[in-house]
């Protein structure tokens, strides 16, 4: 190797070791930033899972109390008449709030001489209507949206049978069989 350059300079091997070591230096400090940088977010993000889950305990532990009656106690709080607009604008507000409203083939039918889909006898004021409503849907999972919405809403239904079959072309038709209630007492 020579030792000078055509200008008669001398050249040094040195200046190339220095600067491997500087790229070398450059490297190693930019590993332990990016380190610092990850471990620093993976902090930042183990405390905001910890927030979270202190947050769902909380919410777990003052959760609502849910109460459960049974069809006779309810029977003072029935309906006297059975109004279909009224029970119709009802679920139409269900259905638009659950994401439901451009559903193909929405149909509801109603059977106002259902029979008691309780085991137990009740008595003869109380009557039955069957409501089958039946959907074609993109979404299956809006259907559990649909349910916590009707239960939202405070209303007296019973709900017998939901079925979800899935097409071949990647839709799924539901078909929920719900009952409501009314108490008749002025025959």
């Amino acid at each position: 190797m020579r030792k000078y350059d055509v200008f008669g300079k001398k050249i040094s091997q040195a200046k190339f070791l220095y600067m491997i070591f500087l790229v070398f230096l450059v490297v190693i400090g930019g590993y332990f930033g990016v380190l610092r940088i990850q471990q620093s977010r993976l902090d930042r993000l183990a405390e905001e899972e910890k927030d979270i889950q202190r947050q769902i305990n909380t919410l777990l532990q003052s959760g609502q109390t849910v109460t459960y009656y049974t069809v006779d106690e309810l029977i003072p709080y029935l309906p006297n008449s059975f109004d279909q607009m009224s029970i119709a604008n009802k679920l139409e507000y269900v259905r638009n709030i659950s994401g439901l409203g451009d559903a193909i083939d929405y149909r509801i039918i109603y059977n106002a001489e259902a029979t008691t889909p309780f085991t137990e006898p009740l008595p003869a004021s109380v009557k039955f209507i069957s409501m089958t409503i039946s959907m074609q849907i993109e979404d299956p999972l809006l259907i559990l949206d649909y349910m916590e919405n009707l239960y939202a809403e405070d209303l007296i239904f019973y709900v017998r049978q939901v079925s979800v079959a899935y097409t071949i072309d990647d839709t799924a038709l539901i078909q929920m069989i719900l009952y409501t209630f009314y108490n008749d007492v002025n025959p």
